[in-house]
C-alpha cells in the first residue's frame, strides 16, 4: 500500500510539472501602447492592455470606459484590416482579435476613444494558418 502510494504521487508529480512545461511554452507578447501625438514628457495612463500570443490578441481594459471604443488594424502600408467598435466596454471584459487570417509581417494595433488613440505595434513571424 505504501508502495502504491509513492507510485501515485510520483506520477501525479510528473503531471504538474509537463503541465508547468506546457504553460511556460505558451509565447505571449506584451504589446506595448502609445498616446499618439502626445507630449513624452506628460505621463498619462493607459486604460488597456494588449497580449498577443500565437494566434490573438487579448485586449483587456483596466478601468470602465463610458465612450464606444473603436479597435482597428493596419497593415505595413497603412491600410485598415481589422475594424470593430465596442459601446462602453467595463473593466471586466476581455475582447479577442483574431490573427488567424494575418500574413507575416508588420502590424498597427490602434484602440481609439473619443479624442484619444492609442497606438501599439507587433508582428507576426509566421503563418498562423
Amino acid at each position: 500500500m505504501k508502495r502504491l502510494s509513492i507510485v501515485l504521487l510520483l506520477i501525479s508529480i510528473s503531471f504538474m510539472i509537463m503541465k508547468a512545461n506546457n504553460l511556460s511554452e505558451r509565447k505571449a507578447k506584451c504589446i506595448v501602447l502609445k498616446r499618439w501625438e502626445y507630449p513624452q514628457r506628460t505621463p498619462i495612463s493607459i486604460p488597456i492592455e494588449a497580449i498577443q500570443d500565437e494566434n490573438s490578441i487579448e485586449v483587456r481594459f483596466l478601468e470602465n470606459v463610458n465612450n464606444q471604443v473603436t479597435f482597428q488594424v493596419k497593415d505595413q502600408q497603412g491600410n485598415i484590416i481589422f475594424q470593430d467598435v465596442l459601446l462602453a466596454p467595463n473593466e471586466q471584459e476581455t475582447y479577442k482579435i483574431n490573427l488567424g487570417d494575418y500574413q507575416i509581417g508588420h502590424y498597427e494595433l490602434l484602440c481609439i476613444e473619443e479624442d484619444m488613440t492609442f497606438i501599439g505595434e507587433f508582428d507576426i513571424e509566421h503563418s498562423i494558418l
